[in-house]
């Protein structure tokens, strides 16, 4: 069943609901797939960085219709695979292991966890995307850390808003996964403080599979989206928009009022 979207953007604040965020399993090319042992003496599944880029890039074209451009800027990860998130002011960790490798692969800054391959992209302005690969069946999550202070909170249809404070930062997009048959998975986000997991049901599942979340801030714009039927709810004037916008956890009382000012306007044309 196809979902219809009805998005307004206007000026004055913060406010988006449903920024992309996924997971692709595709087809590896010529992919070297080793085992190498981290300094805790564990033994660890790495991707060969040539391969890394192709890989993604392959997952990212499925999902979103194109790889992140050749060009992009590699972005720069710190101490403990730490990256700032393009546009905002807001830091993320990715993977768990204290013994993470970070190289690079094209335009993809990589981090080799435990058992997963991180990968972090700036694919436009004021965008980044991050991707964990997958190169066999394991037990291990992908899962990336927000900064202290960050609030996750997961919606009913799936998707993931990102506040601070009162301060409403951006959000992530309902996941999805497919296979390299062209099969989709099941996929979830579990939230635990200020850490996003991704749930994916690899059974019968084609590998590397890649799971890539997309954070996306907007600077001075508020932007809205809503399903068909919240639509004609909000088209039925300010107080039905009200109630449908006031479900987000920022308190943003002025900018719900625009926002339901400008879309009760477009339901009177």
């Amino acid at each position: 069943m196809s979902t219809h979207r009805l998005s307004t953007t206007f000026a004055g604040g913060a406010l988006v609901v449903a920024i992309a965020f996924g997971a692709a399993v595709t087809a590896p090319p010529a992919m070297a797939s080793t085992h190498r042992a981290d300094s805790s003496g564990q033994d660890a599944t790495a991707i060969d960085d040539d391969s890394v880029a192709d890989v993604i890039e392959k997952a990212e074209l499925a999902a979103v219709g194109a790889p992140t451009p050749a060009e992009a800027p590699s972005p720069v990860v710190e101490g403990g695979a730490t990256v700032d998130v393009n546009g905002g002011d807001l830091s993320v960790t990715m993977g768990a292991s204290k013994n993470a490798v970070v190289s690079d692969s094209g335009q993809y800054a990589t981090v080799q966890d435990d058992s997963i391959t991180y990968a972090v992209s700036h694919p436009g302005e004021g965008t980044t995307r991050f991707a964990a690969v997958l190169a066999d069946s394991t037990d291990a999550r992908p899962q990336w850390t927000f900064a202290d202070g960050t609030r996750l909170l997961l919606l009913d249809d799936g998707t993931v808003s990102i506040s601070e404070g009162e301060e409403f930062l951006g959000g992530i997009d309902a996941p999805w996964a497919i296979d390299a048959e062209g099969r989709s998975l099941p996929t979830h986000y579990e939230i635990s403080g200020s850490m996003l997991t991704q749930i994916v049901d690899t059974t019968g599942a084609s590998f590397p599979v890649v799971a890539d979340p997309t954070v996306n801030f907007y600077g001075p714009y508020i932007q809205v989206h809503l399903n068909r039927a919240e639509s004609y709810a909000a088209i039925g004037g300010y107080a039905a928009c009200a109630g449908v916008l006031s479900k987000s956890p920022v308190p943003f009382a002025k900018a719900l009022q625009i926002a339901c000012t400008t879309v009760a306007a477009i339901g009177t044309t």
